[in-house]
């Protein structure tokens, strides 16, 4: 029996446990996927707790993505260079933590939109963990990135993804004149924030301006519940294409299953459990 969790906080919105039960059972393999929320000053106990109740791994989500870090023996090269962590592996008696958010990120684009990101300008709404996976995955694309994040200071920490090459990656201040001065030359724009969420939709609010958005954008808001996000719809009445977080959602799960096992799971029956969970959602 596979053991498998997501933590997060909070986690009551998660679909993971849907999407990964639906995989398991396509897939035949014996297991259960949970969701646990989890206090951040209990984060190294839950981790801990994980590895010795026999769990093959985890996810972890908002906020946790880069609190884990000192609570793993090991990360790949794609955590390591990113600071980052949504999958752990519990192999060998190590604590093992790896990112699939950014090369999700890219392949819910190129299968859903048929889009390539390789050269393209692109504006980054926020600074944690996903946004520090997504600006890597970009850069490796030879993206030129803008970065923008409420809170300035958090988004110059991104600076160091840009290695050699600074000149790729800039951080422009959240006020609706300086990103005004960037948004002809943008391609594509992704919100990494959780501004959208449902739990806000009492309050909605935007990550940026509606206003600053252009025909020509792309818009991707890495959120998926709800599916179209107030920045979504509004994005659509400009006429741009947009995205839905669930393609990030499915083949980041993908990429987890490849890093546990070393299989790809059925990311049809995966994209169909999160279809049904989110429909439900509305009744």
């Amino acid at each position: 029996m596979e053991l498998l969790g997501v933590i997060g906080n909070p986690i009551a919105h998660s679909l993971s446990p849907v999407m990964h039960q639906a995989a398991l059972a396509a897939a035949g393999k014996q297991g259960i996927y949970l969701a646990f929320l989890v206090k951040p000053e209990d984060l190294g106990q839950a981790v801990r707790g994980a590895k010795a109740l026999g769990f093959t791994g985890l996810n972890v989500t908002i906020p946790f993505k880069q609190q884990v870090l000192p609570y793993l023996d090991a990360l790949t090269p794609e955590a390591e260079s990113i600071q980052s962590v949504n999958t752990i592996a519990f192999t060998g008696g190590r604590i093992v933590g790896h990112s699939t958010d950014g090369i999700g990120f890219a392949a819910a684009a190129e299968h859903e939109l048929g889009y390539d990101f390789t050269g393209k300008t692109v504006l980054v709404i926020g600074a944690g963990g996903a946004a520090r996976a997504i600006v890597a995955q970009l850069l490796s694309q030879q993206c030129r990135v803008y970065v923008t994040n409420r809170t300035e200071a958090r988004a110059f920490t991104l600076l160091d993804l840009a290695g050699k090459d600074p000149a790729r990656l800039t951080v422009v201040p959240m006020q609706p004149q300086n990103l005004e001065s960037i948004m002809a030359q943008v391609d594509a724009v992704v919100n990494t924030t959780p501004v959208g969420m449902k739990q806000q939709a009492a309050q909605p609010e935007l990550p940026i301006p509606a206003e600053l958005l252009l025909p020509q954008h792309l818009v991707i808001d890495i959120i998926y519940n709800p599916k179209q996000t107030l920045f979504l719809e509004l994005a659509r009445q400009k006429g741009c294409r947009t995205q839905n977080g669930v393609g990030m959602l499915v083949w980041q799960a993908v990429k987890a299953w490849e890093f546990w096992w070393g299989i790809t799971p059925p990311a049809q029956v995966m994209y169909q459990a999160v279809e049904d969970a989110l429909k439900a959602s509305l009744r």
